[in-house]
């Protein structure tokens, strides 16, 4: 598992958001947000980021919240309807190297928790964990678990 602390800054974001359990509607919404982004020419340099906030197993699936987001250096065009504007707090983050596979992806969720306290940290619960797909390591067939520490 390839592993590097990294100090993010508050990133301004456009997003779509979903609510109910989380499962097969998120890659839909993952979907909606790479066309509308290619549309604008904002995916080819455009960071994706998808965000599952809430634990499913202390929060009822009905309730659960799952958020698709762009991040670019480019000024964002008008938001289709759905979409919002928005900034993710910035701090410390682990960022876990995988696979970009639904196998790879499930890979970073099952063995980057249980490695922080190896690595002498532990989640913080205040940020969002965040998939990080960005174009150059997508070229490579490689994404990005981020956990706030």
């Amino acid at each position: 598992m390839n592993i590097h602390m990294e100090t993010m800054p508050e990133i301004a974001v456009i997003y779509l958001r979903r609510t109910g359990p989380y499962g097969g509607d998120n890659r839909g919404l993952m979907e909606r947000m790479k066309a509308w982004a290619t549309g604008n020419g904002l995916l080819e340099t455009g960071i994706i980021l998808s965000i599952a906030w809430d634990d499913p197993a202390q929060t009822p699936p009905e309730r659960c919240r799952y958020d698709v987001c762009l991040a670019s250096d480019r000024r964002f065009p008008e938001p289709d309807a759905g979409m919002s504007l928005g900034k993710l707090p910035g701090g410390r983050y682990a960022c876990f190297q995988g696979s970009h596979t639904p196998e790879g992806v499930q890979a970073l969720w099952q063995d980057s928790f249980s490695a922080l306290p190896e690595l002498g940290f532990c989640p913080d619960p205040a940020r969002p964990v965040m998939e990080r797909y960005c174009p150059e390591r997508l070229a490579q067939g490689l994404c990005e678990l981020c956990i706030p520490v």
